[in-house]
This record gives structure tokens, C-alpha cells and sequence, in this order.
């Protein structure tokens, strides 16, 4: 009877020591877990962060009166003037028959309505 007391005493020590070093290996698992799950919320702070900066950087980037600053110094554009536009049939078709007819009748054309918002200039400079 000793021998079944000794055979059921050692198999209760190695299930013991085998239930224990299982909860050992489990432990070390679920502590590294924790800490990959910590870093992992960590950088989704850091990324809500860096994108709330760089949501203000845009909208300050983007603003308006930023925009129309820059463009002013750097684009060297001015409003659309009247004398700018011309009619349609001013324009010089190159697939049209008599085309040095229509060039001509383009040119003064054109030449008029030069001449006449001079004529304004002159006009308004007068006043």
C-alpha cells in the first residue's frame, strides 16, 4: 500500500508542479499582452493628437484670408477687366473661307474696342 501512496502522492506533487508552471507560463502571456495592448492604445493617442494638430494646420494653411495674402504676393493676377473681353465674332477662324477678310474685319474689330475703353480711360481721367 506504500507503493500506491507514493505513486498518488508523486503524481499529485507533478500535477501540482505542472498545473503551476502552466499558471508561471500564463502569467508572463498575459502580462505581455497587457503591455502590447498599452503601447497600442498609447500610439492611438499619439495618432488622435498629431491628427488634431494637423487638422489646424490645415484649417490655418486653408484660410481665406491667408490664401488671398499669398496669392497677391505671389501670383501677380488682377481682376478680369472689361476691355479683356471681346466678342465671339471677333475671334479669327482659320477653317473659314475669306479668311484675310475675317482677320481684317477681327482686327478693327478688336482695334474698336480698344479705342473706345481708351476713350473711356481718358473720359473717366478727365473727371
Amino acid at each position: 500500500m506504500s507503493s500506491t501512496k507514493t505513486a498518488t502522492l508523486s503524481l499529485w506533487i507533478s500535477l501540482t508542479c505542472l498545473v503551476g508552471c502552466g499558471m508561471f507560463v500564463m502569467k508572463n502571456k498575459v502580462q505581455s499582452l497587457e503591455a502590447e495592448l498599452a503601447q497600442i492604445n498609447k500610439n492611438i493617442q499619439d495618432d488622435v493628437k498629431t491628427i488634431h494638430v494637423l487638422n489646424a494646420e490645415w484649417s490655418h494653411l486653408n484660410s481665406p484670408a491667408r490664401l488671398r495674402k499669398l496669392a497677391s504676393k505671389h501670383i501677380s493676377l488682377k481682376p478680369l477687366q472689361a476691355e479683356q473681353i471681346i466678342n465671339y465674332s471677333a475671334l479669327p477662324f482659320e477653317y473659314e473661307q475669306n479668311e484675310s477678310q475675317r482677320r481684317l474685319a477681327a482686327q478693327r474689330n478688336i482695334n474698336s474696342h480698344a479705342e473706345q475703353n481708351r476713350l473711356k480711360k481718358v473720359v473717366r481721367a478727365q473727371h
